[in-house]
């Protein structure tokens, strides 16, 4: 009997056990935590010994797919797909390797292995006969207890030892420390900084589901044919769509204001107060924000990582003005915007 047994099992196939198969860690959480664990992927384990953080190897998953998808990613969606993740501190580098099935990214490799000690997210997902392997860094700084990415309206979380710097729905910063308390329904834009600076900034969603696509996305389309202002235009509109509004209207006066901001920031000069601005061209309340990056997409994801320019990207607006120029880094881009037009403009 035991010899009829042990003929009827099933022997492992050594081929399959030579090439293991990718495991990828989930891309969502609905909680920012650190937390460091051991690659579940074999191939991952044997070539990076050290730990990896958990929620940045999800976002590394979901860039992965995204380039299998797509065959691209920019540096908007990777930190998107960190948030998602629950990752909020910044991200420091982002790498991209295509090689055969069950073969090691020995360039990629080479580049990870100065962080060994930092947040390091690695995996790689499979096609076609590759892998595809992706490798991000965090710059996570200090500890933070695990908290919601969708508190519910009216709750507190604390941070201990952080100074908290926050953007409300309706637009109003407030300042605290060690605490905050979401008291209005909508999208939260926060900033945790310590005695060194910055520590992490991220958005809450109140009340309401995280977007899933990052707010701004994909390649150029306009920009790369030389035409600034249609690309800036075809952002802004997917923006809107983003949040589901209706586009302001564009308005002279505030292209005016827009071009007089942006030369002087491009000049590295002291800003303007906004309010006198405004006021001097018939508008009474507004925001506005100056951004300089490579790429269209890459600056108006700097402004909108900014409060500042939170304010003028996230809440709906009745009236914008615009400025945008080429400059040695990429483009320099000025957005004014107001919340209602002027008596002689109805």
């Amino acid at each position: 009997m035991w010899f009829l047994l042990l003929a009827c099992m099933k022997v492992p196939d050594t081929t399959e056990l030579a090439r293991p198969q990718p495991r990828v860690p989930t891309p969502q959480s609905m909680v920012y935590v650190h937390v460091d664990t051991r690659p579940t992927d074999v191939l991952v384990a044997r070539a990076w010994p050290a730990a990896v953080d958990e929620s940045l190897s999800g976002a590394a998953g979901a860039v992965a797919f995204k380039v299998l998808r797509s065959g691209s990613t920019s540096a908007a969606d990777v930190r998107w797909r960190a948030i998602l993740a629950g990752y909020p501190w910044p991200i420091e580098r982002a790498e991209l390797a295509r090689v055969a099935e069950n073969e090691l990214p020995e360039a990629l490799l080479t580049i990870a292995a100065p962080y060994a000690g930092k947040d390091v997210g690695l995996v790689r997902v499979r096609e076609a006969g590759t892998d595809q392997w992706v490798l991000l860094v965090g710059g996570r700084r200090g500890d933070l207890k695990a908290f919601p990415r969708e508190p519910a309206r009216g709750s507190t979380l604390l941070f201990p030892g952080h100074a908290v710097l926050a953007t409300a729905p309706s637009g109003t910063l407030l300042r605290a420390d060690e605490r905050l308390t979401v008291d209005e329904p909508g999208e939260w834009l926060v900033t945790l900084s310590d005695s060194e600076g910055e520590v992490a900034t991220f958005p809450l969603y109140v009340d309401r589901p995280t977007p899933q696509a990052a707010p701004l996305r994909g390649p150029a389309t306009a920009e790369s044919n030389g035409d600034l202002n249609d690309e800036l235009l075809n952002r802004l509109d997917d923006l809107d769509e983003w949040y589901d509004r209706a586009a302001p209207d564009r308005e002279a006066a505030l292209d005016g204001v827009a071009r007089v901001r942006l030369r002087e920031f491009v000049a590295r000069r002291p800003l303007p107060a906004t309010g006198p601005q405004l006021a001097a061209v018939g508008y009474f309340a507004g925001a506005a924000g100056e951004c300089r990056a490579a790429t269209i997409v890459d600056c108006l994801d700097t402004m909108w990582w900014s409060h500042s320019g939170h304010a003028a990207l996230a809440r709906e607006w009745a009236a914008v003005g615009l400025a945008v120029e080429p400059t040695p880094e990429g483009v320099a881009i000025s957005i004014t915007v107001a919340a209602a037009l002027p008596p002689t403009s109805r």
